[in-house]
């Protein structure tokens, strides 16, 4: 899949190989402020590595969709801005805000996968219906520490687990898509444990790794099918 990704030959390719790198020393870094209490530098890091791939499909504009291709710089600019607001010291203030970005970058990610989704049949519908139990298991298990934060959480968990089923519902997809899509929603369920319940050993290390790895395997994926390595420039 790398080699889809960044050997196109079509000058570009040095361009995305830096970017790519950047975000991905930005997580490795960022692994160091992990636990550290909110900072100019950790609040950098930690937008840098998601604000820095935002214009990545941008370079493959003439290789696919242009409004695919821009959808998904949507995405990865509104999960920046979320990861923004999640990284200041205020969180009874910015957290709502955090979330509402991250909503809004999951809808986005939905806009990007729905065009080449079909309804789910065999082993693709048992993964969803798998995906949808397992989360309202876990919900059902969260809701009564959740207090006015309800309605805010359960729609955020409906449009993640939407993404989810979509990721897994594109014919042909790499199973990189839908195994970054469950591992998103895994990360930001180890952030309602950590903050609706309680925190948990290396919880911090946890949410972080998984987040980075599911971005990472979501983008890569999604430019593998909305600009394929096979198209004409």
């Amino acid at each position: 899949m790398l080699e889809a990704i960044f050997l196109r030959q079509d000058g570009l390719d040095a361009l995305r190989v830096t970017i790519a790198a950047a975000s991905v020393l930005a997580a490795i870094v960022y692994l160091r402020f992990v636990d550290t209490a909110p900072s100019t530098m950790r609040t950098a890091l930690k937008t840098f590595m998601i604000a820095i791939l935002a214009p990545l499909p941008l370079t493959y504009l003439g290789a696919g969709s242009t409004w695919l291709l821009a959808g998904l710089t949507l995405a990865l600019a509104l999960s920046a801005l979320g990861d923004f607001f999640l990284a200041l010291e205020r969180q009874e203030r910015y957290f709502v805000l955090g979330l509402a970005s991250f909503l809004a970058g999951h809808i986005a990610y939905v806009g990007v996968m729905l065009p080449n989704a079909i309804v789910p049949r065999g082993v693709a519908l048992a993964l969803v219906l798998v995906a949808v139990g397992a989360a309202s298991a876990f919900i059902a298990w969260l809701l009564p520490s959740l207090g006015r934060m309800k309605v805010p959480v359960l729609a955020y968990f409906a449009v993640i687990m939407a993404m989810v089923a979509s990721a897994l519902s594109i014919p042909g997809a790499p199973w990189t898509l839908g195994a970054g899509a469950v591992l998103f929603a895994l990360s930001d369920s180890l952030i309602a444990v950590r903050k609706f319940k309680q925190p948990f050993p290396f919880s911090n290390v946890a949410v972080w790794v998984t987040y980075a790895a599911a971005q990472f395997l979501i983008v890569g994926s999604l430019l593998v099918i909305v600009a394929p390595a096979g198209y004409p420039f």
